[in-house]
Order: C-alpha cells, then structure tokens, then sequence
C-alpha cells in the first residue's frame, strides 16, 4: 500500500526541463533500490505554495510549508510540509529531508557550491521520506501567481 502510494506521488511529480509546456521527469527511489521514472507534470508555483500536478490531472503533490531564503539569485527552500491530494482526498508526506532550488530569473545560474546549472525559471526538487523513499526532479515552472 505505501509503495503504491509512493508510486502514485512519482506519477504526480514527473517533468523536463522545456520552457514551453513545463514538463519533466521524476524519479523515486525505493527503500528496497527499486526505481520508477515519470515524465509529463505541470509546476505552478501559486501563492507561495509549489504544486506539481500529473499528466492526467488526477494527482496533485503540493508543498505548502518551506523554510526559505535566496543564496545569491537562487532561491532554496527547505520543505516541511508536503501533502499529496488524490481522488478527492490530502495524505501529508512523513518528510524526512528536503530541498527545493529555484532559478526565477532568466539566465542560467550555478546551484551554491556545485557546478550544476539551473536554467532560467526552473527548479530541482529532492525529498527523502522517514520510510526511506527518496524522490527527485527538475523542470521548468509552468505559472506563478502571487
């Protein structure tokens, strides 16, 4: 049962990183090293809450609790509360650890200490859950709205 509800999360989460449609990939690591990939997730970021939406619009992962501040023009965030809403219904996330960076300017910029590159308004997202899932993605941000 928490592996399909983990599963179902994935299938929420999954994008690129394409400026036009705002889509991506998603990949959740099981406890067990098992891995799924998922592509096609909207992002919006829509009253300081992060909304990642499925493909088929029936799921939707929202962080609505981040600690956050900007290391130099990337914004970082470190999450603390995450619900997944499906069918009608929100399950919060047990989080364990979280990151989220977001590039809301419109050049490539560096991730602090790293050389990874973030293009412009884009974010890559990392969560680990208390049941040792860990889930990973990065695409571009589809609608912000204040």
């Amino acid at each position: 049962m928490i592996r399909l509800f983990l599963l179902s999360c994935a299938a929420l989460l999954a994008f690129t990183v394409t400026p036009a449609d705002a889509s991506g990939t998603v990949t959740i690591q099981q406890k067990d090293g098992s891995v799924d990939t998922y592509s096609d997730v909207g992002i919006k970021i829509i009253h300081n809450a992060l909304y990642l939406t499925s493909a088929d619009g029936k799921g939707t992962l929202v962080v609505n609790r981040a600690a956050c501040s900007y290391q130099d023009q990337i914004l970082v965030c470190l999450p603390t509360g995450v619900t997944l809403i499906q069918a009608g219904a929100a399950k919060p996330l047990d989080l364990a650890t979280g990151t989220i960076y977001a590039n809301m300017t419109d050049q490539m910029l560096s991730l602090p200490l790293s050389s990874t590159r973030l293009p412009p308004h884009s974010i890559v997202f990392s969560i680990s859950t208390k049941l040792g899932t860990y889930v990973n993605l990065s695409g571009s941000i589809d609608k912000v709205t204040k």
